[in-house]
């Protein structure tokens, strides 16, 4: 049975295969304040046509023609996404797969209901659809993101020292203290600052990372000793090695002359290896990979569960930190899937004894879900994004005297 109304603001279509699960929600919306319609027989997708004149959609995921999934594919074409109510009795890894489906194809997801539901669960998310778990859409490229850059173009920039890192902060959870920064690759094209994402990817392929990372390292070497010079405490500091640079044998020996000509402890620098790195290892990596922490530097498992190996990789490299991958930790208040990797995860460093890192916290609930599961050190953009060394500079002496 089909009812269809006149289509108004706030207005919801509940789309499920039971018709008295469509009354209750009609019910339930009434009191809300919400206008409703539903359907409870979807025969073809042609009957959505108009779906995008809809503020909000209650969609149950498995019905006996078109199922839900196939209505989210349909949605990802209107220019105009409603909010989705994703509903199921299956169990809650079906329910977050297709809530995840509808974010990677930038359809806002107002919420989840597992059947059966409670009436206060419905109601709270009719009441409040606008305070969803919706994600950002994702935003389109500009022009210069889609501009293609030469190798003449970055050798340029390596060669003018163009390749500057930011700092973004990392709080120590506990205590509230500035633990340190993760430096992080920004190139200065003209008066635009490029992402990495816009640049590594040429760099790599053209073998020009050894250059761009030695650069790297200098700079934030020296912004070290200026740190400490300027009255800030010595700070860990991050800084992520490619695979090739792991494959350079002479790696540590070059490390151990730069602290010589830039007196900065070893103990201060953490390298941030990603798993697909040490997925990938070989005799020159490991031989890398160990001696830099035989020479007192920290080595962190970036991008922490993202990959197949993640447990391999603690046992047979020599890691002092995991640092647990952002998708996690930005989904983590809602997804229970993301929140148990996120607590395993902090759980197991403690019992390996190594520090456990969240990036990715944007929120004071999320960082209060950290402290609680036991989490060491925060980064995210609650506290900061990525900085410029005197700009971070000057954070970093304010943060010192608010929390002092």
């Amino acid at each position: 049975m089909t009812i269809i109304s006149e289509i108004r603001a706030q207005h919801l279509l509940i789309i499920d295969d039971e018709e008295d699960i469509c009354e209750l929600i009609t019910n339930i919306a009434d009191l809300c304040g919400l206008q409703s319609d539903y359907m409870a027989e979807l025969t073809d997708l042609a009957m959505l046509k108009d779906i995008d004149q809809y503020d909000l959609i209650a969609l149950d995921l498995s019905m006996p023609n078109i199922d839900g999934i196939e209505v989210i594919h349909f949605l990802e074409h209107f220019e105009k996404k409603p909010q989705l109510i994703l509903m199921s009795g299956f169990e809650q890894t079906v329910i977050e797969g297709a809530k995840r489906l509808a974010q990677q194809l930038s359809i806002p997801v107002a919420g989840v209901l597992s059947k059966p539901f409670a009436l206060q669960e419905l109601q709270a998310l009719l009441q409040q659809p606008q305070a969803s778990t919706m994600p950002t859409s994702k935003p389109k490229q500009s022009s210069l993101h889609a501009q293609y850059f030469s190798i003449q173009d970055i050798e340029s920039g390596l060669a003018a020292g163009a390749f500057i890192p930011y700092f973004q902060p990392q709080i120590n959870l506990e205590s509230g203290l500035l633990h340190g920064v993760e430096a992080l690759v920004r190139w200065h094209y003209g008066c635009q600052i490029i992402m990495p994402d816009h640049f590594l990817p040429i760099i790599e392929s053209q073998q020009l990372i050894l250059p761009m990372t030695k650069s790297v390292i200098e700079q934030t070497l020296k912004q070290m000793i200026s740190w400490r010079e300027a009255g800030l405490p010595d700070i860990q500091v991050s800084i992520n090695l490619s695979a090739a640079y792991l494959n350079q044998l002479n790696l540590p020996q070059l490390m151990t002359d730069l602290l010589q000509e830039y007196p900065v402890n070893s103990s201060h620098i953490t390298f941030e290896i990603t798993e697909r790195i040490s997925l990938e290892s070989n005799q020159p990596t490991l031989d890398t990979i160990t001696r830099l922490r035989l020479k007192g530097f920290y080595l962190s498992l970036d991008d922490f569960g993202t990959g197949y190996s993640s447990l391999a990789q603690l046992d047979r490299l020599p890691f002092n930190e995991i640092k647990i991958d952002k998708s996690f930790v930005m989904h983590a208040l809602s997804s229970p899937i993301s929140r148990v990797i996120v607590e395993s995860s902090v759980a197991l460093a403690k019992q390996l004894g190594v520090r456990c890192v969240a990036e990715g916290i944007e929120s004071q609930a999320c960082e209060q879900f950290l402290k609680d599961s036991g989490c060491d050190i925060g980064q995210g953009y609650l506290y900061s994004r990525a900085l410029p060394s005197h700009a971070f500079q000057q954070w970093a002496l304010e943060y010192l005297k608010k929390s002092s």
